[in-house]
């Protein structure tokens, strides 16, 4: 008779349940998809953060958002089993030890972008999260909780994201843009697709414009409109721009001045 194996939505749900979050959401630093950076004369200013090191480790980062999930407290580590992590993260589904190498290949990425600390215990691989903006000048950062003030701000991810079958059913663009939409805090946002823009959410163009072709494929994104923006280098200084909106379950980030924005609006 053989002998079951757990499947990836099985896999998947272990870990969640192990996060024991009670609302099903877990926080991401805004500075995962732009942080701040030294410019050309020294002077501070923002540039893409780890996201856009992943665009081509697909893997690597459904094991970082999976960790980012469950490690909640403490020193922020989990500690499981390669063939765990392997199916979870669907690169290996066999029960062998060929699932430590596949997955030892994609904590490396994630340990060399400064994203997670391997440590060792016992028999087994202790993966411990850093701070969200990786290295910077060389040096990564114990991870805190973020506490949503002013450099310090965050989004929520919910567990819907695995759940609702969104891991397999995205593409990398459309998971980039999932989460740099997301990370906006605004109920309806832009996102410009020219260089620039892109640049401005830490992306490639041609990525900015699969992943928003593909969100709105799956009906995550919808159009609300156009709005003018500045744009110095057009003649006129402005330009007309497509706005948008995510939908459930992932419109659930709105800052406090969002809100208090649209609570003005109400009649009455």
């Amino acid at each position: 008779m053989a002998e079951r194996v757990m499947t990836q939505d099985e896999s998947i749900e272990y870990l969640l349940r192990r996060s024991q979050r009670r609302d099903d959401v877990f926080p991401i630093r805004r500075e995962f998809i732009r942080t701040r950076v030294q410019g050309q004369q020294g002077e501070p200013t923002t540039g893409p953060g780890p996201l856009s090191k992943l665009l081509r480790a697909p893997h690597a980062l459904e094991l970082l958002l999976l960790v980012y999930a469950v490690t909640t407290s403490g020193d922020y580590g989990v500690t499981e089993r390669s063939q765990l992590w392997g199916r979870a993260a669907g690169i290996y589904m066999l029960p062998d030890q060929k699932a430590s190498v596949a997955v030892s290949r994609q904590w490396q990425h994630l340990e060399k972008l400064g994203l997670i600390e391997r440590r060792q215990h016992g028999h087994l691989k202790r993966i411990v999260k850093r701070r969200e903006h990786g290295l910077v000048a060389g040096i990564s950062l114990p991870y805190t909780a973020p506490t949503g003030a002013k450099g310090d701000v965050y989004f929520r991810v919910p567990f819907a994201y695995w759940r609702d079958g969104w891991h397999q059913k995205l593409e990398m663009p459309g998971k980039a843009v999932l989460l740099a939409a997301m990370s906006k805090r605004k109920e309806t946002f832009a996102l410009l697709q020219d260089t620039r823009g892109a640049q401005a959410l830490g992306l490639g163009r041609h990525t900015v414009a699969r992943g928003i072709d593909e969100l709105l494929s799956h009906k995550l994104l919808v159009r609300t409109g156009t709005d003018e923006v500045e744009n110095a280098r057009t003649m006129r200084g402005f330009e007309w721009v497509h706005t948008y909106q995510l939908t459930a379950p992932f419109d659930l980030n709105l800052s406090k001045s969002e809100i208090e924005r649209l609570e003005a609006e109400q009649p009455g």
